[in-house]
C-alpha cells in the first residue's frame, strides 16, 4: 500500500501529485487516469478515505486540510490548521469520521470534526517526533510511529 493513497467507495484509487498541486485518480476497472487540480503551493502530502465517502487531504505546502467529493471530483472545503504553515503531513480518519491531522515542524495532531468543524491541538509528549503515517484502532485510538525519535506513541 502506498502512503500517499486511498481507496474510496467506488474503488478507485486517489494519490498525492505533491510536485504537481494535483490529486490523481486511477479507476482500476478501466485504467483510465484523472485529477484534480489543488491549487498553487497546496502540495498534497496525504490522503485518508472517510466513512462518508469523502476523501481528506494534507496539504504540506500552505498549512491546510482539504475536503474532496470524488464523485464531484472537487475540492469541497478548505481549512487552515492552527499552527498555519508548519508542515501538515499524515491524514487518517476514525470510524465516526473524525479527522486526524499532524503537523509535523510543531510536534502536534490535530482532531477535527467535520459536523461541527471544530479543531482540537494535541500536543505530543516529545520533541521532534516526526509524524509521517498514522493509524486508528477499532477502539478508536490513533497511533502514530516518530520517524524522527523512532518512539511509538498513541493518543486517546
Amino acid at each position: 500500500m502506498l502512503f500517499r493513497s486511498a481507496i474510496d467507495k467506488a474503488g478507485n484509487i486517489w494519490f498525492c501529485r505533491m510536485g504537481d498541486n494535483k490529486m490523481g485518480k486511477l479507476d482500476p476497472k478501466t485504467g483510465q487516469m484523472s485529477e484534480i487540480n489543488t491549487g498553487r503551493g497546496s502540495r498534497p502530502r496525504r490522503v485518508a478515505a472517510a466513512p462518508d465517502g469523502m476523501l481528506w487531504v494534507t496539504y504540506y505546502g500552505n498549512g491546510k486540510l482539504a475536503k474532496i467529493d470524488p464523485t464531484a471530483m472537487k475540492v469541497v472545503k478548505e481549512y487552515q490548521l492552527p499552527h498555519g504553515d508548519e508542515g501538515p503531513y499524515a491524514v487518517n480518519t476514525d470510524g465516526a469520521g473524525i479527522v486526524w491531522a499532524n503537523e509535523i515542524n510543531t510536534d502536534t495532531v490535530v482532531r477535527f470534526d467535520p459536523k461541527t468543524e471544530q479543531m482540537r491541538v494535541i500536543k505530543l509528549p516529545g520533541r521532534n517526533t516526526g509524524i509521517r503515517k498514522m493509524a486508528v484502532d477499532a477502539q478508536g485510538r490513533l497511533w502514530y510511529m516518530g520517524s524522527h525519535n523512532g518512539r511509538l506513541g498513541m493518543i486517546e
